[in-house]
């Protein structure tokens, strides 16, 4: 009777063993796949989009003026636009993950310490097998602003200008 108690404790702790090994090479998987997915995140913002602050007292006068009809829209759009500075993306840091209902994962970042964004990545390409991103331009709670760029920089955004979250999912 002795030898089947430990013969049940030996199976039950070398079950253990190996689930635990699987279960711990699952969870570096997914870690390394969610480095890569901020790391090609990275590239995307940082090749793609800039950051932009507007002169809210021009801005404001544009808007008068528009208002009282001394401006055409196309005029007011050109004006709005030509008082915006224009800001490149020196550094792009990870603050978090979650999964919503739908199983689509949320990635947190900050982009240059001041501006916020959070990008839902439930599409991927069929050609590459990656995420899709679509960030949306023009947003922000002010007074930092994205913006995409007419034209892709085509440069890979070096690793000490990217901060990763290692931590779990939200």
């Amino acid at each position: 009777m002795k030898k089947r108690l430990w013969l049940g404790v030996l199976v039950v702790i070398i079950l253990g063993g190996i689930g635990g090994k699987m279960y711990m090479d699952k969870r570096e998987g997914d870690r390394q796949e969610l480095l890569e997915i901020q790391k090609d995140l990275a590239n995307y913002v940082y090749n793609n989009y800039r950051l932009y602050t507007t002169n809210d007292e021009e801005t404001d006068r544009f808007t008068q003026e528009y208002s009282n009809g001394d401006l055409t829209t196309e005029e007011y759009v050109e004006k709005v636009v030509s008082v915006r500075k224009y800001i490149d993306i020196d550094k792009i840091e990870f603050t978090g993950y979650s999964i919503d209902p739908m199983n689509s994962l949320i990635i947190y970042f900050t982009v240059n310490d001041v501006y916020r964004e959070e990008v839902w990545l439930d599409t991927r390409s069929a050609e590459t097998d990656k995420f899709i991103y679509r960030i949306t331009g023009g947003r922000g709670k002010g007074p930092y602003f994205i913006d995409e760029r007419k034209e892709e920089k085509g440069i890979d955004i070096s690793d000490d200008q990217i901060v990763y979250y290692t931590g779990g999912i939200n």
